[in-house]
């Protein structure tokens, strides 16, 4: 069995930064990932990354694309990390696909979305139920939906479907909704929304697909029609795969500022780790910490 220098978890910024910083440095690696861009891809409007105007998250994906094939980078799609463990001085990664032995992994295998964990929500989900703006906002051309959730990620859902939506719902649990102020800004400007504050979701009904929404608003029962559940009530990391790290509560990984994580030889990048500033541009720079440092941990192996 080949024996990888670096096997990289992850397909985000910090997965490929590290990559192409792996790639200069003429190390035998491979990329794992579910898909190429990861959370970047859900972004609407990406203004803040150095070098770039305003791009949507899908064209900066393809600017990192672009700059992958410059150095003929391999990218496994669709083979995301099941397990990790050590293997004598190595490590062994399991997919559906194979096993991989390594020296080194980065894990930047980023977050997924949280969810509700109501009656419907399992049920429901692909038929009205869905995690992301970005992706299926089109199918609600003139229809009416709801957007769970009062943070950026809510706001900027509500952003992408007031151009489909001809009605949208904002259930907030909170009394308020917490977000950057201009993206704050922007949601105030939109006539077709409506924030509803205390905002309990209790179940989301429908047969085969949703008809609606169960909340309590201030204790006392209330419901909705509704076409379209968007849940956006926050992230949870990527780590169940992996248990031979140490993890703080949320379930992110603990790494110092080198990135390295509690076992020699795994390092953690980007928003799966315990960071707290979490952006794409951080992500990028934490890719390539962590490579650089695997690279002086593979020297120190020789």
């Amino acid at each position: 069995m080949v024996v990888y220098d670096l096997v990289i978890i992850g397909g985000g910024p910090a997965g490929l930064s590290a990559a192409i910083y792996a790639a200069r440095q003429k190390i035998n690696f491979i990329v794992l990932t579910g898909n190429i861009g990861g959370q970047t891809l859900w972004s609407t409007e990406v203004e803040n990354y150095l070098g770039f105007h305003t791009l949507s998250g899908e064209q900066l994906v393809e600017k990192f694309q672009e700059h992958l094939k410059e150095y003929k980078i391999e990218v496994r799609e669709q083979e995301p990390v099941e397990a990790v463990k050590k293997k004598g001085k190595n490590f062994e990664l399991k997919t559906k696909k194979g096993t991989y032995q390594t020296k080194t992994v980065i894990i930047a295998s980023g977050k997924q979305p949280r969810h509700l964990n109501v009656p419907g929500e399992k049920e429901l989900y692909g038929k009205g139920v869905t995690y992301c703006a970005t992706c299926d906002a089109p199918l609600y051309k003139g229809k009416t939906v709801a957007v769970i959730g009062g943070g950026n990620s809510a706001i900027e859902a509500a952003m992408i479907l007031e151009k489909y939506a001809k009605k949208i719902y904002m259930l907030v649990w909170g009394d308020k909704i917490q977000g950057e102020p201009v993206l704050l800004d922007k949601l105030k400007a939109m006539k077709n929304l409506e924030i509803i504050t205390k905002a309990d979701t209790k179940a989301i009904t429908g047969d085969k697909f949703v008809k609606g929404i169960e909340y309590e608003h201030n204790k006392e029962k209330k419901s909705l029609k509704t076409d379209g559940v968007f849940i956006e009530i926050g992230l949870i990391p990527n780590t169940q795969f992996i248990d031979i790290v140490e993890k703080n509560d949320k379930g992110e990984i603990i790494a110092n500022k080198e990135m390295q994580t509690s076992v020699p030889g795994i390092f953690a990048a980007g928003d799966v780790n315990d960071g707290v500033e979490k952006q794409i541009i951080v992500a990028a720079g934490e890719g390539c910490v962590a490579l650089l440092e695997a690279v002086r941990y593979l020297q120190k192996l020789k």
